[in-house]
């Protein structure tokens, strides 16, 4: 942990360096010398990229100054509140589902034309609650064009994969055919093995046991997208068929004992479907109207089952989910200081979970494991973005939201919600080289279905029932940002927010007639603190030609009173500090790029529940990565992620009842190694 924290702040004193010796001395970047370009968008013209020879447009995003791309939340239901910091020719993806990260990775480089940087809502553009969004917009001028790739991963315990994706589109005049398809698998670092051991509070050891872990996914998608003029305006359908497959063993054998063994084996199973329609038009140059529908089905399968001697334990679950959006849009450029812009969205959403709990053969009651939910929710919104000077934009938007949750089964229940969420934002460029950017927002969290149902994991030991009376969490949020431009396309930006939180959610004490259980729930108010820093870097100037750096630390606090024990603590399960640094290099004299990625720097988590709290830490992880170009088509990739392994540290304190009543009876201590992987691939571009 030292060396980690060590780690960050000489990552940290590089980035203030830099601003400090260099910054004085900055000149406005290419594209902020661009006076064409409108107020509050940034442009990067493709040949800004050119240098580094980036394959896509994901790489030309790594390197853009002043962006750190976030996905869209697929968990979060509705379009407005799942929305990424990406848009596409002027677009958001017509599916919150897609990873964007996937798709910036098939669109060629070659097809970019630029990438601008929007902040404040220049233009009208509906921010989604960013500070900054990035346009990719592309050339549209290639015919056809298409890509595949294929490879293989394989882990350090000798497991081994088959990967590969396939990208085909079609242009004619201004129609369009996109097709996609990708088999993507991955090692969870939750696999690993090593000791686990138990012991009484004044450190004499009780039980020993080895533990190991395997756990793989493998990811499928199909998907289609067609784009036409219709009206005088733009219609784009979309089509998506994704599957998930998991598979998890454990193994626990006691070293004191050779015939207590227990094995758990555990499956999960998700298959979804999706259509998508988006309708976008123009009346005139000051208003445009956009239509959206979308509708997604889904079914998943799970089942766990551990076998220790004698005794056996299952459990298993089946959970339907639907989700029908309408969405429109209207956005009006009142004059060049002034757009307006409103919204109204509705949703229906529903979920079916059937789970069943059982030891040795007999049934075991669980509150929320029959039970159906549904939402229908209706979302207003209006909004305005007004230049009073041209330094300044001032963003104010308010959404007004109201839904009906309805739950029957074992815990029937309906409830209403009508929430106002206001918001109020500011961007000044103070100068060429400086930005500050201020707002104030109300922030709704929204109902995981997923806590209204029961839950179960047998390889830890931890069953969790629904709570039908959980309520989304409210805070005021309030967040100030500086962004320092230096050298020619380089930025340091420091983000500061605060959380004022009223229904925390976090774990409470559930007690049924036959038994006592963990489950999610409402504690109170709270609050939260958050430092970010982001650097992003070109090191040619310190003698790394074609060098860049990015690199992301984030600081949290958190405090809540503890519904057991009515302390003060930190919200369960939030990281005190989040950091990644990336470090990439073009060399054009041997066509190839290679770079390091360490991430997870000191990294920690805490849960705390009635009967016992669990600490969780890990070692750094990094991953190394060279690809060389072959030909004009060609790329052979080569990644691999701690190779040698990494470190996990896990302890759980065990009560003997509620910890505000109970004795600290146990604690179990579990130190795990995670295997290390490599893959290899191989991408052919064809076409443009």
């Amino acid at each position: 942990m030292r060396s980690n924290t060590q780690t960050c702040r000489h990552v940290l004193m590089s980035g203030v360096a830099a601003v400090v010796l260099f910054g004085a001395g900055a000149t406005p970047s290419l594209a902020q010398a661009q006076t064409d370009a409108p107020a509050g968008v940034t442009p990067y013209p493709a040949s800004v990229f050119a240098a580094s020879a980036p394959a896509s447009a994901k790489e030309m995003l790594d390197r853009t100054p002043g962006f750190s791309l976030v996905e869209p939340d697929a968990d979060v239901r509705g379009y407005s509140g799942a929305q990424g910091n990406v848009l596409i020719d002027g677009v958001r993806p017509a599916s919150k589902r897609e990873d964007v990260s996937d798709l910036l990775r098939r669109i060629p480089a070659g097809a970019v034309e630029r990438i601008e940087l929007i902040r404040g809502g220049a233009g009208g553009v509906d921010m989604g609650g960013y500070a900054v969004l990035a346009n990719v917009v592309r050339k549209h001028v290639v015919d056809a064009e298409g890509m595949i790739e294929s490879g293989g991963l394989a882990s350090t315990d000798g497991w081994v994969s088959p990967r590969g994706q396939a990208q085909y589109a079609r242009r004619w005049g201004a129609r369009s055919l996109e097709l996609s398809a990708k088999l993507e698998p991955d090692f969870d670092d939750d696999s690993g093995d090593g000791p686990r051991w138990t012991e009484t509070p004044d450190g004499a050891v009780v039980e020993r046991f080895h533990e190991k872990t395997r756990k793989t996914q493998h990811a499928t998608e199909v998907a289609a997208n067609w784009t036409q003029p219709l009206s005088g305006g733009r219609f784009n359908a979309t089509a998506a068929v994704r599957g998930e497959r998991a598979r998890a063993e454990t193994a626990v054998q006691s070293l004191d004992d050779a015939d207590d063994r227990e094995d758990v084996a555990a499956r999960e199973d998700f298959v979804e479907g999706e259509l998508g329609a988006r309708y976008q038009r123009s009346f005139g140059e000051t208003t445009t109207l956009e239509a959206l529908l979308s509708q997604r089905l889904g079914r998943l399968t799970a089942d766990e089952m551990s076998q220790q001697g004698a005794d056996s334990e299952s459990f298993d679950e089946t959970t339907r989910t639907g989700e029908s959006i309408a969405r429109i849009d209207l956005t009006h450029r009142r004059s060049e200081r002034l757009s307006l812009s409103a919204g109204l969205e509705g949703a229906l959403n529903y979920l079916e979970s059937e789970a069943r709990l059982q030891e040795n053969g007999a049934p075991v009651f669980l509150p929320g494991s029959d039970v159906r939910i549904e939402e229908r929710r209706i979302e207003g919104s209006v909004g305005a973005t007004w230049t009073p000077i041209e330094a300044v934009i001032v963003e104010a938007g308010l959404r007004v939201e109201g839904s009906t949750i309805t739950q029957t089964g074992d815990s029937p229940l309906e409830r209403d919600f009508t929430y106002a969420k206001p918001r109020l934002a500011l961007t000044w460029d103070v100068d060429a080289q400086n930005q500050v950017r201020l707002s104030v927002s109300r922030e709704v969290g929204q109902l995981d279905f997923g806590e209204f149902v029961a839950s179960a994991s047998l390889s830890t030991g931890v069953v969790a029932v629904g709570n039908a009376a959980l309520e989304p969490d409210k805070s005021w949020r309030f967040s100030a940002a500086w962004e320092r431009s230096f050298w020619d396309d380089a930025s340091l930006t420091l983000t500061w927010t605060h959380d004022e939180i009223s229904h925390v959610v976090d774990r409470v004490l559930i007690v049924t007639d036959d038994d006592i259980f963990d489950a999610p729930g409402n504690i109170g108010d709270g609050r939260r603190d958050t430092l970010a820093v982001d650097l992003n870097t070109p090191l040619d100037r310190l003698g790394i030609k074609g060098g860049q750096l990015r690199a992301t630390m984030l600081w949290r606090t958190s405090r809540v009173t503890d519904p057991v024990t009515g302390e003060a603590r930190a919200i369960s399960e939030e990281k005190p500090v989040e950091g990644e640094v990336a470090f990439s290099q073009a060399l054009p004299q041997w066509r190839m790029n290679w770079g390091v990625t360490v991430e997870h720097i000191a990294e920690r988590k805490t849960r705390y529940r009635f009967d016992d709290v669990r600490r969780r830490s890990e070692d750094l992880g990094w991953t190394v990565f060279a690809e060389r170009r072959l030909g004009d088509r060609w790329r052979l990739r080569a990644e691999a992620t701690d190779l040698f392994g990494r470190d996990f540290h896990e302890t759980r304190d065990k009560y003997d009842g509620p910890r505000s009543t109970g004795e600290l009876e146990e604690i179990e201590r579990r130190e795990r190694r995670s295997p290390g992987y490599v893959s290899l691939t191989l991408r052919r571009s064809m076409g443009g």
